[in-house]
């Protein structure tokens, strides 16, 4: 079991292992240990079976409402689905740079668990994911140099992240709320997001006030330039007519 617990109100990534009449346990990948959902945070409405809304092995995502070396307890119903989208897909991408790393062991003749036992832990530290590393040896590698990181790991790393992120589709989203009273804001929000499909990005609906601007493209400081410059001018636009506010995905 890992002796690392999960922060109060983080979002984890959790395999359903057992239903039980009045809970749901399961095991929380991120953290290698178990925790506990209640029934009455399964869901919003009265469960009268919780099988109606996870089943074994499926794969969902939880808050976390406590986490004590006792016990961990989370929440189901306290989840937006697009918390739940943003977060999965974190977690593949994180799954996928743990591969990475692990390439990066094997050039220095170390294991994956190795690897993370010598740098895993200041990695994290410094970097916050293993994804974040490795997006920045390729973007911006002269940083891993100035962290004063070893040059052998430095090196190994840099040269992962060109072979691997090369020909890579790097995906940025800026995560728009526009709200408004004008009797034609339907109409007003229209107009307004046509601009951005007109510049070449994705517009993605949430649920109202909630929209996602999507870009795609080889060379990331150029689509998320394009991204963020777009939303700012949804933005400024916008709040002629109602609030606006533009948070860009990390």
């Amino acid at each position: 079991m890992n002796e690392r617990l999960p922060k109060y109100g983080e979002l984890v990534v959790c395999r359903v292992t057992r239903i039980n009449p009045h809970s749901a346990i399961v095991y929380i990948l991120e953290y290698d240990t178990t925790g506990m959902i209640h029934v009455s945070e399964i869901a919003s409405r009265w469960v009268r079976d919780i099988r109606e809304f996870v089943r074994e092995n499926e794969y969902i995502v939880c808050r976390v409402l406590d986490a004590r070396p006792e016990g961990i307890s989370l929440s189901l119903k306290r989840v937006h689905r697009e918390d739940t989208v943003r977060k999965l897909n974190e977690f593949k991408r994180e799954k996928r740079s743990e591969k990475l790393l692990e390439m990066v062991g094997k050039s220095l003749d170390r294991t994956l668990e190795q690897t993370k036992k010598e740098i895993g832990s200041y990695l994290i530290e410094e970097f916050g994911s293993f994804t974040k590393l490795f997006e920045i040896a390729f973007r911006t590698p002269d940083l891993l140099t100035r962290k004063g990181m070893p040059e052998k790991w430095t090196k190994a790393i840099i040269e992962i992240a060109q072979k691997n992120f090369a020909d890579k589709t790097f995906v940025v989203k800026g995560h728009l709320r526009l709200t408004t009273n004008d009797p034609d804001g339907v109409g007003i929000i229209k107009k307004i997001l046509l601009s951005a499909k007109k510049q070449g990005l994705e517009i993605q609906y949430v649920s109202a006030p909630k929209y996602i601007l999507v870009g795609e493209g080889k060379n990331y400081k150029e689509v998320e330039s394009k991204v963020r410059s777009v939303g700012e001018d949804i933005v400024r636009e916008f709040l002629k007519h109602g609030e606006a506010t533009l948070e860009m995905e990390k």
